[in-house]
């Protein structure tokens, strides 16, 4: 690495504001502790000390923890951003991006991580430095590698960082060389920068404070506004237990409805990642009461309804239908670490309409992923996230619900649900399937006609579907094989695995029988239309990432396992995920080809 060590006096601050920015569980507050040599004793945004005379002020800013696109990242988290940049006032001589040195780092997570860090202003880059944390997990030889290799997103992001980045171990702290080191580079970005910081802008953050205030006011009476309601409801006399509870979880695919099923079973009951080509139903006794859980298949998130595979309306509608008994509660589930936009306002109204207008009236918005932000209120999460979210929060009568699907021996968060469907039911008894009161979104809101959308050639946005996906599936694979070698210490090659062939689709041609796609097609579909595809292919490849990568974990833990029972089902593990995701390609392309 070419790095210029700029130590001139005139240009180093008597005080260092340091910002660290990163995703979650990339070792920011280690590095803290490592630069300052001491652990605090609870989290703290805003850390100081003293080294070589110098003060040195470190601000840690939230992480993330999908690489979506900037769009779906929710506003909370920006403002946040915003306001944690705002403690380095007037502005940061130096902002660390922190990556592990032990992850792959995918071409999703460089385009998320540049668009993240310009948020903070696009001439930000003089003042960044990478740091790769547990260096002592992997060979430096292996990091200069990979800063090397020609095309890679992380040689891209270097390059934005003029080729400056450091190596630490956060397990040996008391390697003050390390530290020496960094803060050599950091004064040099000082010197090269002729000992300016990066100017915030002052304005905004004063903006964003008192936006901040009022969101923190309306989120305040938003949750005394709902209690009170409750205590309204439970002082009705004809409020009680119900013995026998039935709840339908509905959202769009890979949302963590089968995770929240399995929480409010305390089992693992749905087969998370698993094809749902129909509704699955699951049985348990909680708290003392019979409970009926009917998974039902995901919508596309980006999609209008009209796009998404027969199967799904079919299977809600059946399930519901067929009950003995309707459903008590219907839970909209909704991850509560994305943004909530317009158009999933809309797309919820239109495959929430299939039911009936009634429908409302016995939803509750089950948010997922709480343990994402723990010091965010979800009333601050509803509250910034604008109208789209209020009126989905309106139209479900104010009832929404919190779930940690990582802690399911928090049976709190099970036991409050259920009596918030008590007290549902009491008002309104149970869910009675009308499709009489069906409304058509299309006819009560006509959409502005899109000249581009004209002229879809149907059959180019099946070959760009199928295609797409063909793709981002290979895409998956390559990196969950070095997701293996990162997780097991051993590479799982795909082309060379044991059976001697790479695992395939059992509905997928070998590529020498496959359809060559012609990229030209491609350019009659517009660009909404791919835009639309690739953010749901980014989401997917996010989350089965995520998952894969926590199965792995599981596995290695395994004492028990041979080696070639965790390869096979590894195995298992990447073709469960993707096989449910080709599923929806699938029947899409075969719904669109129909007419």
């Amino acid at each position: 690495m070419c790095f210029d060590i700029i130590r001139s006096s005139r240009f180093v601050s008597q005080e260092l504001r340091v910002v660290l920015l990163g995703s979650r569980q990339t070792g920011k507050t280690s590095v803290i502790d490592t630069i300052l040599g001491t652990s605090a004793t609870h989290e703290l945004v805003k850390r100081e000390g003293f080294i070589d005379g110098r003060r040195l002020r470190l601000v840690e800013t939230p992480g993330w923890w999908k690489t979506f696109s900037l769009n779906d990242l929710s506003n909370i988290c920006k403002q946040q951003l915003a306001r944690r940049i705002a403690l380095t006032s007037p502005g940061p001589h130096v902002v660390l991006i922190v990556i592990r040195a032990d992850r792959t780092f995918t071409d999703s997570d460089g385009k998320f991580l540049e668009e993240y860090v310009e948020l903070m202003g696009a001439n930000i880059w003089p003042h960044t430095l990478i740091i790769f944390t547990r260096g002592d997990l992997i060979e430096r030889e292996h990091i200069e590698q990979r800063v090397q290799d020609p095309g890679s997103a992380l040689k891209r992001l270097v390059e934005k960082c003029d080729d400056k980045y450091h190596v630490f171990n956060n397990s040996n702290r008391h390697d003050r060389t390390q530290v020496t080191e960094l803060l050599k580079k950091i004064e040099g970005i000082v010197g090269k920068n002729n000992g300016r910081h990066f100017d915030i802008d002052l304005d905004k953050v004063k903006e964003v404070n008192e936006r901040w205030e009022e969101l923190q006011t309306r989120a305040s009476a938003r949750k005394h506004g709902v209690q009170k309601q409750r205590s309204i409801v439970k002082g009705k006399a004809y409020v009680h237990l119900l013995e026998e509870v039935r709840v339908v979880l509905l959202g769009w695919i890979l949302s963590g409805k089968s995770a929240a099923g399995n929480t409010i079973l305390n089992r693992d009951e749905f087969d998370i990642g698993g094809r749902t080509g129909e509704g699955i139903r699951g049985f348990g006794d909680v708290d003392g009461r019979t409970l009926t859980v009917l998974d039902t298949p995901g919508w596309w998130k980006y999609f209008a309804s009209e796009f998404n595979p027969d199967f799904i309306r079919s299977a809600i509608l059946k399930n519901v239908s067929e009950c003995k008994k309707f459903p008590h509660a219907l839970l909209l589930v909704i991850p509560a670490d994305t943004s909530f936009q317009e158009e999933q306002k809309r797309i919820i109204e239109e495959n929430m309409s299939i039911l009936g207008e009634d429908v409302w009236r016995h939803t509750i918005v089950l948010f997922t992923w709480g343990d994402r932000f723990k010091d965010v209120s979800i009333e601050q999460h509803i509250e910034s996230e604008g109208e789209a979210l209020q009126w989905l929060i309106v139209k479900c009568k104010y009832r929404y619900h919190v779930f940690d699907n990582t802690d399911k021996k928090n049976r709190a968060q099970v036991t409050e649900l259920l009596q918030k469907i008590d007290e549902m039911a009491a008002e309104n008894s149970v869910f009675r399937l009308d499709t009489h009161k069906y409304t058509d979104p299309e006819k009560s809101h006509p959409r502005q006609e899109d000249p581009m959308m004209t002229e879809i050639r149907l059959e180019d946005v099946c070959h760009f579907l199928d295609d797409g996906f063909k793709r981002k599936a290979e895409e998956i694979r390559r990196k969950i094989e070095n997701l293996r070698g990162d997780i097991m210490e051993e590479r799982l090659n795909f082309d060379e695995c044991s059976k001697g062939t790479p695992p395939i689709f059992e509905d997928e041609l070998p590529d020498s029988q496959k359809e060559v796609i012609i990229p030209a097609q491609q350019d009659n579909i517009p660009e909404p239309i791919k835009t639309l595809l690739e953010r749901e292919f980014s989401r997917w490849e996010s989350i089965i990432i995520e998952g894969v990568r926590e199965s792995l974990l599981d596995i290695k833990s395994s004492f028990e396992l041979s080696p070639d029972e965790k390869r096979q089902m590894t195995e298992d593990s990447v073709q469960k995920w993707l096989k449910n995701c080709r599923h929806y390609v699938e029947h899409t392309v075969d719904k669109i080809r129909a007419p």
